[in-house]
């Protein structure tokens, strides 16, 4: 597994349609930082940034044709022609196609977040909205995750 992706940051969308992904959440080991991603709609109408290298790794996991009945190319005509190969500038901006900003609600400014494997941009309200809707309290969330702390031995590198 790549990189760990956390944090919640908001940035401008300039008018060119583009926006900062903070080094912050970009910074692999050392001084190492991605460049290359996918970017994608996600669920709730978000958009997905997946690095390049973890969405071909999971392109080939991913079988939609387990699904039968010709379900599989339903599959892929709805997700793939969503996916645009990214490269961040100079100045670490990804340029948003507009449909997918347009889906996304992405108008003046971006929501961004960190989400385990992928980073995911939202509409700012959208995304509080989503979250209110959910049925999972963040105090259920917290106490499952640190009930697991502890129980992986460290590696060496770690």
């Amino acid at each position: 597994m790549g990189k760990l992706f956390y944090g919640k940051y908001e940035h401008k969308v300039d008018s060119k349609g583009r926006v900062q992904i903070p080094a912050a959440i970009r910074q692999t080991s050392g001084d190492a930082v991605y460049t290359k991603f996918m970017l994608l709609r996600g669920s709730n109408d978000c958009l997905a940034l997946v690095p390049e290298r973890e969405f071909q790794a999971n392109f080939e996991a991913f079988r939609p044709e387990t699904l039968g009945d010709g379900e599989s190319i339903k599959v892929m005509r709805r997700l793939y022609p969503n996916a645009f190969q990214v490269v961040l500038d100079n100045q670490g901006r990804v340029l948003l196609p507009k449909n997918l900003r347009e889906l996304a609600g992405i108008e003046e400014n971006a929501l961004i977040i960190g989400v385990g494997a992928w980073i995911e941009l939202w509409n700012k309200e959208r995304y509080e909205r989503v979250c209110a809707d959910s049925d999972l309290e963040y105090d259920d969330i917290a106490d499952l995750f640190f009930s697991t702390l502890g129980r992986k031995k460290p590696t060496d590198d770690e």
